[in-house]
């Protein structure tokens, strides 16, 4: 290698070295710190506040539902902060605030800030050189200026304040604001923050009819200063400029309702109170019945009340413009059709000869899907049916999607699946099924049963498979070209030991027509009628009703294989499609103090809300929880779907009742049989720390002893009499014990000849039972059919 080869390594990491320390220079300069702003939200009485949001700027929101909250994120500078306090009036309140760092800053309903900038000359902020203050002559409060800057509140709104300053020092130069505090709007989020400018002060004043009523919305100007009067006549001009006469003048509608009126700006406070001399009446506010609601997609009737002095009222869906009016007469109600799903907002604005009235509050409404967005299910749709099962069992039965998964079928070809829970009315407790069908023919793919504990252990597990051809290739069942033969598979495993498994292998004709009429409980449906035939006996095996508006088959002829003389009919009595989130998970007593909660995806939803008696334990994406270390109780549980427009759509409720049961141990034994004279030795694995561990003996003779209470997790028993011994084991935690483990049985032996003798004829009358027992279970599958 020569000199030149080797200095290229060291001019390489020089390269990258000089080429790295600038880019971290520039990334740490652009990376621009940002501050959180967080407090309380308290009710007008000082109460803690239901969910409320909090908004900076056009920032996502953040909630607050157990009365704080915290927003991060902020970048220096003045910014709009919004409250809008969902569960408590629906009110808001907007505001300005300046951001230089961490900020608290604790909100009540009903009130809100005065917030004040004190600007030089030239309109910037003044650069205090020594302290300004500023007053709130009502409160006799008093603040001084922070780099031009100052607040009072949180006030109720609705009061009149007086703010005075003196920018110049001067006692006798004082500037003057006149205000009624004001929640603040979208339109109007600095309503109250005023604007205190060297060289300049305000008028201000109420204005009155002839009657002596306030004249309210009539425009106040004077050059390019220009107010509006509120609902108490009042009107603020600010910015003129000290030592000039200025000139005012009120219009309505574009009408010049009073004479001018000149005045000279001063300092101190200008109050110039006027009267009209014309009432115009303009029309009060039209008002929706309801402001907020959430409805299936379709018509909806929009209803609202017209306020005195009106003409007619105009309806917009969006915004106030030519392109959002829906409705303009003199009607309280309007038919809507939505004709696609989401939030809308809609807007009314009264009108007389005199001019409108556009401050009327708008309605929210979310139109909610009928169906899936592609067509596909989404989990908590659920059916309900009527179940023959001939010759004599009947049942009613509800199927609820809760999942997806893929599943290999019988052929083993990989099946995207919808996963179903079943609920039957004959069921025991403890007692589950579940089935997965094909997301394309809603046909079974895999079937799972399992009998309640209190009846056995025993389950049945099905693997199903449709090959539906046109005779030569594969299709679908419902595409362009329909399907003409059926090669069906299925292999069930019955979970009955030395029980055979069962199996069946078909080849059938198909035969599909459509638009067929058929009337069940649920109503009369327009369906796709499948006839399957089996080639091998010409019996129909299978006859279906689908249905696109149910998305499911609303009648199943399902004849069992064999002699086809059993045979189940379901009948749809009823169907649902979730109109709010629907928890998945059901009532029942929890044993454990982990648990998860799930719910139901909601088409449209940004997110989650999850409460727990009333307080938010999850705010996120998904549709499940894990809750760790509850206490024995019982918990309400509320699931609301987090909407656009921080609409909050209230869902299910659910109760869980949490009763600790430590988990059942695991007994064994070193042997079965021992010789007399020796000890049983019986040992546990327990993955728990337990407090204790009790073991209980039932002697030959049927009694039952303590042989053992401890923390240990093993005992050697010995002194045993000739016979069977029957063991078990409980495990107490937390003061609580758990059931009593399965029982272990130790027989001791006199001899290896008399235990021979002794031990058969007990255990051949056992064989029978369980064999007789066995077989009646068999006996109710095949009855309660597939």
């Amino acid at each position: 290698m020569n000199e030149h080869d080797m200095r290229k390594p060291w001019l390489l990491i020089l390269i990258l070295c000089g080429s790295l320390l600038p880019t971290a220079a520039v990334s740490s300069a652009s990376e621009e710190e940002t501050y959180t702003l967080s407090g309380h939200v308290y009710t007008s009485t000082g109460e803690p506040a239901g969910s409320t949001y909090i908004r900076v700027d056009a920032m996502e929101s953040v909630l607050s539902s157990d009365g704080t909250y915290s927003f991060p994120g902020i970048t220096p500078g003045e910014h709009t902060v919004r409250a809008y306090f969902m569960n408590d009036g629906h009110t808001v309140a907007y505001r300005t605030i300046f951001i230089d760092g961490d900020t608290t800053l604790d909100w009540y309903e009903g009130h809100n800030w005065i917030t004040i900038d004190a600007l030089d000359a030239n309109g910037d902020l003044l650069d205090q050189s020594e302290s300004v203050s500023v007053s709130l002559l009502e409160r006799n409060e008093s603040q001084v200026f922070n780099d031009g800057r100052a607040e009072f509140g949180p006030y109720l709104t609705g009061d009149y304040h007086t703010v005075s300053t003196s920018l110049s020092g001067s006692a006798s130069e004082q500037l003057v604001m006149c205000l009624r505090l004001e929640p603040g709007s979208a339109t109007t989020p600095r309503v109250n923050h005023l604007q205190f400018k060297e060289g300049t002060n305000s008028v201000f004043g109420f204005l009155s009819d002839a009657a002596g009523s306030p004249a309210r919305d009539v425009e106040v100007s004077s050059g390019s200063a220009q107010a509006t009067t509120n609902a108490d006549g009042f009107y603020l001009l600010n910015g003129l400029q000290l030592g000039d006469e200025v000139d005012l003048t009120f219009r309505q509608s574009g009408q010049e309702i009073a004479s001018n009126l000149s005045t000279l700006v001063d300092h101190g406070a200008n109050w110039l109170n006027h009267t009209t001399s014309v009432t115009l009446e303009l029309p009060r506010n039209a008002t929706f019945l309801e402001s907020a609601m959430s409805v299936p997609l379709g018509p909806i009737e929009i209803a609202w009340t017209i306020g005195a002095h009106t003409d007619f009222v105009e309806l917009f869906v969006g915004e106030i413009s030519q392109n959002g009016l829906i409705y303009r007469g003199s009607s309280t109600s309007f038919e809507y059709i939505a004709t696609s799903a989401g939030t809308s907002e809609f807007y009314l604005v009264s009108y007389n000869t005199n001019g409108s009235n556009p401050s009327a509050p708008s309605l929210l409404v979310l139109f909610l899907p009928t169906e899936s967005v592609d067509g596909s299910w989404t989990s908590g749709m659920s059916w309900d049916y009527s179940l023959v099962h001939t010759p004599e069992y009947r049942s009613n039965r509800t199927l609820t999607a809760i999942g997806t998964e893929d599943i290999t079928d019988a052929f083993g070809r990989v099946r995207s699946t919808y996963l179903l829970r079943i609920m039957d009315d004959q069921y025991e407790e403890g007692e589950q099924a579940f089935r997965w069908v094909d997301t394309q023919t809603y046909l079974p793919v895999k079937t799972y049963w399992v009998d309640a504990p209190s009846s056995s252990s025993y389950f049945q597990e099905g693997s199903l498979g449709w090959m539906l051809t046109d005779g030569e290739n594969e299709v679908g069942l419902y595409g362009d070209v329909p399907p003409s033969h059926l090669h069906f598979n299925r292999t069930n495993i019955i979970g009955v030991p030395g029980h055979p498994n069962g199996y069946d292998d078909t080849l059938n004709s198909v035969s599909i027509e459509h638009n067929v009429a058929i009337t069940t409980a649920a109503g009369v449906f327009n369906c796709t009628y499948i006839a399957i035939q089996d080639d091998e006996d010409g019996v129909l095996s299978w006859e279906l009703w689908y249905n696109d508006t149910v998305q499911n088959y609303v009648k199943i002829i399902d004849r069992l294989p064999g002699s086809h003389s059993d045979m189940v009919i379901h009948e749809l009595t009823a169907f649902n499609t979730p109109q709010t989130p629907e928890f998945l998970t059901e009532t029942t007593v929890q044993t454990e103090k982990s648990f998860e909660i799930q719910w139901s995806e909601f088409v449209g939803a940004e997110a989650y809300q999850l409460l727990e008696n009333g307080v938010e334990v999850y705010r996120g994406v998904e549709t499940e929880v894990e809750l760790r270390n509850r206490d024995d109780g019982i918990y309400r549980y509320q699931v609301n779907a987090i909407m656009p427009l921080d609409y909050l759509l209230l869902g299910s409720t659910l109760d869980v009742e949490v009763a600790f049961l430590p988990p059942t141990p695991v007994l064994t034994a070193s042997a079965s049989f021992i010789a007399s004279g020796e000890t049983a030795l019986l040992s546990w694995d327990y993955p728990f720390e337990a407090e204790s561990y009790l073991v209980t003996m039932q002697t030959p003779d049927g009694d039952v002893v303590e042989v053992y209470n401890g923390a240990s997790t093993f005992v050697e028993v010995g002194n045993l009499e000739s016979g069977l011994h029957r063991f078990r084991l409980v495990a107490t935690m937390d003061e609580v014990s758990s059931e009593p483990s399965a029982s272990i049985f130790v027989t001791v032996e006199e001899s290896s000849s008399s235990g021979s003798e002794g031990a058969m004829p007990s255990l051949s009358f056992l064989s029978m039972i369980f064999i007789v027992f066995s077989a009646t279970l068999f006996m109710e599958i095949r009855r309660n059919g597939r």
